[in-house]
């Protein structure tokens, strides 16, 4: 079974110009930003589903057509009494990471929060320097995040750095972000960029999916954290974000959009009086 070439949903929207290479566009309804929300992960859910049984897609390349956002974070207004996006989002995670195909994301924007949770499950991650940043707000709200960031980062960023932007949610730049392993490359431009993933992907196109699928599996085996510990993490998240406080302080903290969105990690300190 193939993938359709133009599949299409709600939220993404998917093209195939070279054989053995699908690009899938982030536009997520209902959102200027990009939130990730409901309908993003059922059609994320539903595509992951499809290409678990396409035998010919070799790779998958990830973008966003939303000017400076790649995925800007949860949308937090979710049911406290059923928050089921949680686990969805960490099953969906989980079996991205289980595909056969090669996915990579290409990063032009914020992508903070829930988004760089996600982000952390893709194969490969590269971005632009201009308008880029990652970040995990969390703990300077009140609460960890909630659908594994914290696991998936333990195999690309060292415990000091991984401490240092977890605990403190300083966003950080994606030349910063290369030197650390929170992504593999940086480059100045979307040209430099789109060239070098082009040629990556013409490579990988090449090779048999089911070496590719292997080749994948056993570095999961080294470098995967358990669907456990992801999903501990998110009892962890909810018994704090219910707290009162915390839900007040959310509510003050999640800006509409503009400049106090992109750049929301180096505003925290306004949550508590304190300068930026």
């Amino acid at each position: 079974m193939v993938l359709s070439k133009e599949y299409s949903s709600q939220a993404l929207l998917t093209s195939q110009e070279k054989p053995g290479i699908l690009e899938v566009t982030f536009h997520f309804p209902n959102t200027t930003i990009n939130l990730w929300n409901q309908a993003a992960a059922d059609d994320m859910t539903d595509l992951v589903s499809k290409l678990q049984v396409d035998n010919e897609t070799k790779v998958v390349v990830f973008k966003s057509d939303v000017p400076k956002y790649f995925i800007a974070h949860a949308d937090l207004g979710f049911s406290l009494d059923n928050p089921t996006i949680i686990n969805q989002t960490i099953e969906l995670s989980y079996n991205l990471t289980n595909l056969p195909q090669t996915t990579i994301a290409l990063v032009e924007g914020v992508c903070r929060g829930s988004g760089n949770e996600f982000l952390m499950a893709f194969d490969m991650r590269f971005a632009t320097k201009t308008h880029t940043f990652f970040g995990q707000p969390e703990v300077g709200i009140g609460f960890i995040p909630g659908v594994g960031g914290i696991q998936w980062m333990t195999a690309n960023v060292n415990r000091g750095f991984l401490m240092e932007y977890m605990l403190s949610g300083k966003d950080i730049n994606a030349q910063d972000a290369e030197r650390i392993g929170w992504i593999n490359k940086a480059f100045d431009n979307s040209a430099e960029m789109n060239g070098y993933v082009a040629s990556l992907t013409s490579r990988l196109a090449l090779f048999p999916l089911d070496a590719i699928s292997a080749g994948k599996q056993a570095i999961n085996v080294a470098t995967r954290p358990s669907l456990q510990s992801l999903l501990d993490d998110s009892e962890a998240f909810l018994k704090l974000f219910r707290q009162p406080e915390v839900q007040a302080r959310t509510k003050l903290s999640v800006p509409v959009d503009g400049d106090g969105e992109r750049f929301f990690g180096e505003n925290l300190p306004l949550l508590y009086g304190a300068p930026a």
